[in-house]
């Protein structure tokens, strides 16, 4: 198990394997593999396009952590709602990105848990309430600071896959290796709505694929962090790809097996 832990005064541990460690041995850890330059890596793309899944698929591989991003976006989503919040009420927001306690923890078998002031909400992240609230959140600028700083806490705690949609150009910018997916609207609203044998509700992707469409104009056109790729980052097309082929892909790029340090989880 890797569990990432912050708090808002300075609260930071990190977990490796199952035992719990000190900020200053993850530190030691860090700059004992100092020859690696590879310790940060960056997953960008469209909404639905694939990145928490080859984001956590990549971070098992290589034994680094993990950090949904978006889930802390969507965390800030659910406590405003919970609290009647106007979502147009940028101090409130603000106020409740700051205070929030967030902590992460590997499972095993690719799951990822977002503890938030030490209740696991992963599983009530995803209500469709949220879905149409979230974009309207993540655009003011008091949260996106304050998610941005914290998220820059995280990725100090060690070698780290982070997944969103401003990592490479805002929250980790000098990451040596970033990623951005894409697929087509229609691609990724059909992989929403699939069920397990393949087949498509018509009425529910139509819905899905509005949803999407407007999540790219609301993310890419916003005043902060607009969702757009970094300039030197790798367009990876997970339109028509399985996910272990995207994984190759991208290790083939890194060269994984010899550059990479590997953490055990």
């Amino acid at each position: 198990m890797i569990s990432l832990s912050l708090g808002t005064n300075n609260g930071v541990v990190g977990c490796f394997g199952n035992k719990a460690v000190s900020l200053e041995l993850v530190r030691h850890l860090m700059k004992s593999s100092a020859e690696h330059a590879l310790k940060q890596i960056a997953v960008d793309g469209l909404p639905a396009s694939g990145k928490t899944t080859i984001g956590k698929m990549l971070a098992e591989r290589l034994g680094f952590g993990f950090l949904d991003t978006g889930l802390m976006y969507r965390a800030v989503t659910l406590v405003a709602l919970g609290r009647s919040v106007a979502l147009d009420d940028v101090e409130e927001l603000g106020k409740i990105a700051g205070a929030a306690q967030f902590e992460v923890k590997h499972l095993g078998d690719r799951d990822w848990r977002l503890m938030v002031n030490g209740e696991d909400l992963t599983r009530r992240l995803h209500a469709e309430q949220i879905n149409r609230s979230v974009s309207q959140v993540s655009t003011v600028p008091e949260v996106r600071r304050a998610l941005v700083r914290q998220q820059r806490e995280i990725a100090d705690l060690g070698p780290i896959v982070m997944a969103g949609q401003d990592i490479g150009t805002k929250v980790l910018s000098d990451a040596p290796l970033k990623i951005f997916l894409v697929a087509s609207a229609e691609t990724r609203a059909r992989r929403r709505t699939e069920d397990s044998d393949g087949n498509i509700d018509g009425k529910g992707y139509e819905e899905v694929l509005r949803s999407i469409q407007r999540r790219n104009e609301i993310d890419s056109n916003r005043e902060d962090s607009p969702l757009r790729p970094a300039d030197d980052a790798k367009i990876v097309d997970n339109g028509s790809s399985t996910p272990e082929e995207v994984i190759e892909e991208i290790l083939s790029m890194i060269g994984a097996s010899e550059e990479v340090p590997h953490f055990e989880t």
